[in-house]
């Protein structure tokens, strides 16, 4: 890709049902349902509202405007935004969260180079088996 191109986002529409492993090089933004493993590491994930993902996920950065319910692992930025809603574990460096926004989560926002490690290896080995 060179310099001038812009970075390609991927989609997968309201009409969508993803039951399943979900690995992307490229942002994505989920207005369906995904129930399984999102692994994305150098990308950013978008949940949009209405969407409702139930998953194990790593990326480098989540905003969420629909329903979460899992683990999030971000290398960067967890960004919560109002109408939201978020239960499970989230871990990143950074975590935004904005008033109208439901989190019941456990957030841990210093142990993440190790909560990145400990994704990696899971998502590794799930692939494996």
């Amino acid at each position: 890709m060179s310099k001038n191109s812009p970075i390609s986002t991927a989609m997968l529409p309201r009409t969508f049902a993803v039951a399943g492993d979900v690995a992307a090089s490229e942002d994505l933004v989920v207005e369906g349902s995904v129930s399984g493993t999102i692994d994305m590491p150098g990308f950013a994930l978008t949940i949009a509202a209405g969407a409702r993902v139930d998953a194990r996920v790593l990326a480098r950065d989540v905003t969420i405007l629909g329903h979460f319910s899992g683990r999030i692992t971000a290398t960067e930025i967890i960004d919560v935004r109002d109408g939201a809603r978020v239960s499970g574990e989230i871990a990143a460096p950074k975590v935004a969260l904005a008033e109208g926004a439901e989190i019941q989560a456990r957030v841990e926002t210093r142990k993440v180079d190790a909560a990145v490690h400990v994704a990696r290896y899971r998502m590794a080995r799930a692939a494996t088996s």
